[in-house]
């Protein structure tokens, strides 16, 4: 790894005095938790919105707060007011009993600060300023977080399922570094809802994209690393290459979350081809020792990652029907594209 991009990653502490100077409650207040769970105490939902995360939540968790895993996740958001409520309400209405939730909003001029004020009260912190990219506000959120437990980042048109929290935190408990699990792809001008295999998430293989899914992953607080923050566009890539190695990695065979196909969206946007080209560039001038020609390597990835997706997809189906049944949608998952 170059030393000089090491030297380059922030420096959180630096972020969390920044934050703290300015208001922010250090250590952040927890999410008010409710036994009977968050959907009647939320703000209604907007008419006519039916199904996960409108009117459906969570089965409430009944045991004491210390037994779970603290969870913190961080929504970075920018001019994504059509979508931010769904992701607000999909990590509240997990009903977890030990969370901490930071909303970055990089100064939107849409319905986002409406939305955010409006769920303000269930929030750990949330801020509506100028930042310098998603990059930055994941570090600035996660700068705040508590030294303990899982961390996970949402972005603002992406939401998690039924039970994510629950899952990951069960799975956390028998111990590892890395937490993930399959997704889900909804293609927004279709309404069409895909199942996603995770791939197998291996060190071996950090150098091809896609390994493990943003909305889909956790990661002890131990093991957590600050955002290269140059990036624009594969800042979670960049962010495994870094995270992988040294780490365990556990399979959660459940879909996790949920990544929305829209214009907007950088992942799937022509316009942002060029951004991808050039964190390309950074990234192997950053891991230069990734990116020589193994010819070998890119045969055994293809072939460890069919087996991988073999045997994970055996049950799939099943699982794409429970998460439907458990979402109350009426439309169905349609096996992975």
């Amino acid at each position: 790894m170059n030393s000089a991009f090491t030297q380059s990653l922030p420096n959180l502490a630096d972020y969390r005095r920044e934050l703290s100077d300015s208001g922010a409650t250090v250590p952040l207040p927890r999410v008010p938790f409710s036994p009977a769970g968050l959907l009647g105490i939320l703000p209604a939902p907007p008419a006519a919105r039916r199904g996960w995360p409108w009117d459906v939540q969570t089965e409430p968790f009944a045991a004491a707060t210390e037994r779970w895993p603290l969870i913190s996740v961080v929504t970075p958001s920018y001019m994504q007011g059509e979508f931010l409520e769904e992701t607000i309400r999909s990590v509240l209405l997990q009903n977890y009993p030990n969370l901490e939730y930071v909303v970055m909003d990089g100064g939107s001029t849409d319905a986002s600060p409406s939305i955010i004020e409006k769920y303000r009260p269930w929030l750990s912190f949330a801020r509506i300023a100028r930042d310098r990219g998603q990059g930055h506000a994941i570090n600035l959120g996660f700068s705040l977080a508590s030294p303990e437990g899982l961390r996970g980042w949402l972005n603002s048109d992406d939401f998690y399922l039924p039970n994510c929290f629950r899952g990951v935190a069960e799975e956390a408990k028998k111990g590892g570094d890395i937490f993930y699990g399959d997704g889900l792809l909804l293609t927004q001008a279709s309404g069409q809802i895909q199942y996603e295999l995770a791939n197998f998430a291996s060190a071996r293989y950090v150098k091809y994209a896609g390994l493990v899914k943003s909305h889909a992953t956790f990661w002890t607080a131990r093991n957590h690393q600050p955002i290269w923050e140059e990036q624009y566009c594969s800042i979670d890539y960049e962010l495994w290459i870094r995270m992988l190695p040294g780490a365990r990695a556990r399979y959660i065979p459940w879909p996790l979350g949920l990544v929305r196909h829209h214009g907007g969206a950088k992942t799937f946007s022509a316009a942002a081809k060029k951004r991808w080209e050039e964190d390309a560039v950074r990234n192997g001038l950053a891991h230069p020792e990734l990116y020589r020609g193994r010819p070998w390597l890119d045969l055994e990835h293809r072939a460890v990652q069919r087996v991988a997706r073999w045997w994970r997809g055996r049950g799939a189906a099943a699982r794409a029907d429970a998460v439907r049944i458990q979402c109350r949608w009426q439309a169905p998952i349609l096996p992975e594209c």
